[in-house]
């Protein structure tokens, strides 16, 4: 069962990726000399190098950025003769060569895959393509250092702009490393309004529409899983409380501290049902939080729906599937990721008018996870043992 939210604002997975944060070929040789061999020659990272520049800095200095003082610009075309760097690539690369980038900090979310598709769509319209890129990788091998280089490489391979799904870290040196190449973020938090387009969820609309659900159903014990990890878990954790709130609730109303992983999810579910006052319902930052405290409700021994509502927020496969059957929230994701590549291609054609920032309403899909109100026994339950 599917409710829309009353305010509607306009502003296929994915198995093409690509990792440009390795090395190029044509290393520096010791002392900015440059590299050996007759038919080696430097790379835009070979020269930012020299210098002690980012290569986004470099390379606006090869294309006579008017930002870009003359002494530096000087020194930079200097190192690229000196490295023999191919000047006449940059002419090519100043042409729109219809890729678009799209930055991804997971590709395990099912949510960022129904984005893409849609991305792919409204661009393929235009005659223009993605490449999906990982960043933010949890690896101690890939800082964030490794995605500021695949950033400043997909700016030499002459990318049209990017596309920002979720927040990234370190948004000061993203934006620097994109070479002032149009720029529009989906799915992240509030804070970056006014600095590029953004093309957001409505948190407000979407956690009031779960809060009035459960309500609905005669819950009033309701506790949100979220708020940590994210700016965006935290102003999802910050609706939840003002939707209770609005129902007069606020007393009742508890965040146990949570990120987007099953894992935690879960330690924050056995948490919540080792309390002194366990809730009847508990609504999450995303469906794979959900799926971590429907896992501590088994543990713990609670039947769901009957003694536990749990509600997600993406409307993944994870919240469809046979096994889980849970109500979340639909973000609508063909409509956030078809309109930011409206955005997008309009920046590319040259559109100059100030940022943009639409907040899409969402809608819930119901399903078995609250399928049913509190037992009256219930309704006002104490800690029960799970030790």
């Amino acid at each position: 069962m599917r409710f829309n939210g009353g305010m509607s604002s306009d502003a296929t997975s994915s198995d093409e990726t690509i990792d440009a944060g390795g090395e190029t070929a044509g290393a520096q040789a010791p002392g900015g000399a440059a590299p050996s061999g007759g038919q080696d020659r430097g790379t835009l990272r070979d020269v930012a190098n020299s210098l002690g520049i980012s290569s986004a800095v470099a390379l606006r200095a090869l294309r006579g950025a008017d930002e870009i003082k003359p002494v530096m610009a000087r020194r930079v075309r200097e190192a690229a003769e000196r490295l023999h760097f191919p000047l006449e690539e940059l002419s090519d690369a100043t042409e729109h060569r219809g890729v678009v980038a799209v930055l991804v900090n997971t590709m395990r979310n099912t949510w960022i895959s129904d984005l893409v598709r849609a991305i792919r769509i409204e661009l393929a319209a235009t005659g223009r393509t993605a490449v999906v890129v990982p960043t933010r990788r949890r690896l101690p091998e890939y800082p964030v250092a490794a995605d500021i280089d695949a950033i400043e490489d997909l700016v030499h391979l002459g990318v049209d702009g990017f596309l920002m799904v979720s927040d990234l870290a370190d948004m000061d040196r993203v934006l620097e490393a994109t070479g002032n190449r149009p720029f529009v973020g989906i799915g992240c938090s509030q804070s970056f309004t006014g600095r590029f387009d953004t093309v957001r969820i409505d948190d407000e609309v979407g956690q009031g529409l779960l809060v009035d659900h459960l309500v609905s159903l005669g819950h009033r014990e309701i506790a949100h899983v979220g708020g940590v990890g994210a700016e965006v878990a935290r102003e999802r954790a910050e609706a939840f409380r003002a939707a209770m709130a609005r129902h007069g609730l606020s007393e009742q109303a508890r965040v146990e501290p949570g990120d987007f992983t099953e894992q935690v999810g879960q330690t924050a579910g056995s948490m919540l049902l080792r309390g002194s006052r366990v809730p009847t319902a508990v609504t999450c930052a995303n469906d794979v939080t959900a799926v971590g405290v429907l896992a501590a409700a088994r543990d713990a021994g609670y039947s769901v729906p009957e003694q536990l509502a749990v509600a997600g927020y993406g409307n993944t496969s994870l919240a469809a599937s046979g096994v889980s059957q849970l109500t979340s929230v639909d973000p609508n994701s063909d409509r956030l990721g078809a309109l930011a590549a409206q955005f997008l291609v309009e920046r590319v054609s040259g559109h100059e008018g100030p940022t943009r920032d639409v907040a899409v309403a969402p809608s819930i899909v119901a399903r078995r996870t609250t399928s049913a109100g509190p037992r009256p026994e219930t309704a006002a339950r104490k800690r029960i043992s799970v030790d």
